[in-house]
């Protein structure tokens, strides 16, 4: 499928780090080095949240992208804040969560590997860096020397590239995916696959041991449970269509997630986790927040 131009622009970052809430309560900050994502998934709640349409100009979701210049700098400031206030230790950031930060822009912009750069001369409790991209392979020099500080999420949603290719045609392939977080693991980066949303796939055992030939820890979620308006937001987008004209099970059914998270469960533990708790666990074995 053919892409339109993507309308790039550069903006200054006025600021690094966001507190945040809700969905991430238990995280203390989000970073995002860039506004909008160039892989436009189907289904991302940012489509329908006011930092798209504030800043969309007109265009659809992943048709635009703003590199925030300059965050790095911001970045530094901040941390040396938190630093001086003793509250580096405690402070969990999560990277991203409203845009991916190794989209292709990054390979141009670098802001991505700036911002970890930073983080190692600073490291906060906990950085959790969130993509679905293999460019991030190209930064895990700086992942590995973080070690425990900093913790890989990587969105596989599903082991079928045709739902793939239908939900979310410009990202990755699975394969792709799969084989940057062995080659973490390999590199003893703390890595975690996020089954987020997750999308239909051929069978349980089949998903279930692909995840775990290549990773320890895995969340699952589903659109009900993760899109933050208990499916309110998934029902604006065009996954409902989607799934009707593709004779998939109702969207808002959550048995295919659930019955994954139980055989996970059944073989790992509480190294397997649910939506919201298992997004925050380790933020808030750092920040202290309670559930």
């Amino acid at each position: 499928m053919t892409k339109p131009e993507t309308l790039l622009h550069e903006r200054s970052a006025r600021s690094a780090l966001t507190k945040t809430g809700g969905f991430l309560k238990g995280f203390s900050h989000t970073l995002q080095p860039y506004i909008g994502c160039r892989f436009g998934c189907t289904y991302c709640y940012v489509s329908q949240s006011n930092v798209h349409r504030f800043y969309n100009g007109g265009l659809e979701w992943g048709n635009y992208v703003y590199p925030k210049v300059g965050i790095a700098e911001k970045l530094e400031q901040e941390l040396e804040r938190l630093h001086r206030r003793d509250a580096l230790d405690s402070a969990a950031i999560f990277m991203s969560s409203s845009t991916d930060p190794y989209q292709s822009a990054e390979r141009t912009y670098r802001l991505t590997r700036r911002c970890l750069s930073v983080f190692q001369e600073m490291p906060p409790g906990l950085l959790v860096v969130q993509t679905r991209a293999p460019l991030a392979s190209r930064d895990f020099d700086i992942m590995a020397a973080l070690g425990q500080r900093l913790l890989l999420n990587f969105t596989i949603e599903t082991d079928r590239e045709d739902v793939r290719r239908n939900l979310t045609p410009h990202c990755p392939s699975i394969q792709q995916r799969l084989n940057t977080v062995r080659q973490a693991r390999k590199r003893g980066i703390a890595t975690q696959v996020t089954v987020s949303p997750c999308l239909p796939y051929s069978s349980v055992e089949a998903f279930g041991k692909q995840l775990l030939e290549v990773c320890d820890r895995v969340v699952v979620d589903s659109y009900v449970s993760g899109d933050g308006g208990g499916g309110k937001r998934t029902a604006r987008t065009e996954i409902p269509g989607l799934y009707a004209r593709s004779g998939w099970e109702d969207w808002r059914s959550q048995e295919a997630a659930l019955a994954l998270y139980d055989w996970l469960c059944k073989r790992i533990g509480n190294r397997a986790a649910w939506s919201k708790e298992g997004f925050t666990r380790q933020a808030r074995s750092v920040t202290g927040e309670v559930r």
